[in-house]
């Protein structure tokens, strides 16, 4: 399944829209702006909350956090130590084998693998108003958890951004 996810033009918090491949909306993500973990919630298209995406504020390296309702444990989404040209991130949900997200120097492609196998693709537009990441997922898989590591790898690149001064969107992470 293909996706994409793309930032609000004007916005005061981590807001993006999800579309399918027929570019309509998937989910809806409401990031709230004063939050001091980057809150964001994932809504399906009635309105019904399927995910909450946070920051864990005592970590070394970005540590998010995303709780699915009705699941138990939060699946947590984490960058590991590693080279700043190929940051790696690790995306483990309780009772699932650990999921892999690596990316180029430039932070702007990244694949997400098991056991070695590529489940997923993340590239971000180079040329955009607003941070757009195309998101092609392979068949099986579970969309909403790859989706909702999109959002915690694209709030990270934001932060980055601002705490480094650079204006318009992601950078080296």
């Amino acid at each position: 399944m293909r996706y994409m996810v793309r930032e609000h033009f004007f916005r005061l918090g981590e807001d993006n829209d999800i579309l399918d491949e027929q570019a309509q909306p998937a989910y809806q993500v409401d990031g709230k702006a004063l939050s001091l973990r980057s809150l964001m919630i994932v809504n399906d298209l009635n309105g019904n909350e399927v995910a909450r995406v946070h920051r864990k504020l005592a970590a070394l390296l970005p540590h998010y956090e995303v709780d699915f309702p009705g699941v138990p444990g939060p699946t947590e989404v984490h960058q590991r130590f590693s080279s700043p040209l190929s940051p790696k991130w690790t995306i483990s949900q309780p009772g699932q084998p650990d999921l892999e997200m690596t990316g180029n120097f430039f932070g702007h492609d990244f694949t997400i693998a098991r056991d070695g196998t590529q489940v997923a693709s993340i590239s971000k537009q180079w040329i955009s108003i607003t941070d757009t990441y195309g998101v092609d997922i392979a068949a099986g898989e579970n969309d909403l958890l790859i989706l909702c590591s999109v959002l915690a790898l694209e709030a990270e690149q934001d932060a980055h951004a601002r705490n480094s001064g650079i204006t318009g969107g992601g950078g080296i992470i």
